[in-house]
């Protein structure tokens, strides 16, 4: 017991040394995260009752999971984070196949072995795109989430540290300031994301959407951010 209790507060530890180095992330992440618990108190999915349920829950299973995402990273669980985010995309696509097949509900409600929800490249197939250049960024984000969810070289090699020429193996976690940014990427794309399923079944009128655009924004410019800083290191 006493190893486990040290690995705990040692996660623990790592949670205070993020909130304090880096602020400026863990702070969006909180909002957007607020902005997204304070939305189930206004949404009113109009679609059909089976359908409504069902989007419904892939909501709310969306937002339990980034939940846990965003405890996962503070703690310093870096590649564990990333690896929920597949369920996250695959709820997402979901969400919008359900939409426009509101009659295919049933597959969520009533499942059985001979009737199942489409898989993903199906329904990723049948949602509607704004081009297929967005399509092929979605079908690319699966491929790439796949990688932390299934074994993978990236989750030896981030066990692996080389001391002395030697290969230690790390047990537990520490702070890593690279590695929390990019789970903020990562986590702001998919917060953003999964707003925006919210958001769809919510009344226009309602100032929810004020608090929606603005963290939106915010999420955006992070994400523009990190992509044109990643862009000039490359050309450097």
């Amino acid at each position: 017991m006493a190893m486990i209790n040290k690995m705990k507060a040692e996660a623990q530890q790592v949670a205070e040394v993020t909130s304090k180095n880096s602020a400026e992330e863990v702070a969006l992440l909180r909002n957007a995260i607020s902005v997204f618990a304070e939305a189930f108190a206004v949404a009113n999915d109009l679609a059909k009752p089976e359908a409504a349920t069902v989007r419904k829950a892939l909501v709310s299973h969306n937002f339990n999971t980034l939940n846990l995402a965003f405890d996962s990273v503070m703690q310093g669980y870096y590649i564990q984070s990333i690896a929920l985010l597949r369920n996250v995309y695959e709820n997402w696509l979901a969400f919008w196949y359900v939409a426009k097949y509101q009659d295919e509900a049933h597959y969520w409600l009533n499942p059985s072995w001979e009737q199942r929800p489409p898989k993903a490249e199906v329904m990723l197939n049948k949602i509607e795109h704004e081009s297929k250049e967005d399509k092929t960024k979605l079908r690319g984000f699966h491929s790439e989430l796949a990688r932390f969810d299934h074994t993978d070289p990236v989750t030896v090699l981030s066990r692996i540290k080389i001391v002395e020429n030697k290969a230690m193996i790390l047990v537990g976690v520490r702070y890593d300031k690279a590695e929390f940014a990019t789970c903020t990427y990562a986590l702001c794309l998919w917060l953003g994301n999964a707003l925006d399923m919210i958001a769809s079944t919510i009344p226009q009128e309602e100032g929810w959407h004020q608090r929606h655009a603005a963290v939106s924004e915010r999420l955006l410019a992070y994400i523009e951010n990190d992509n044109a800083s990643r862009k000039a290191k490359r050309v450097d």
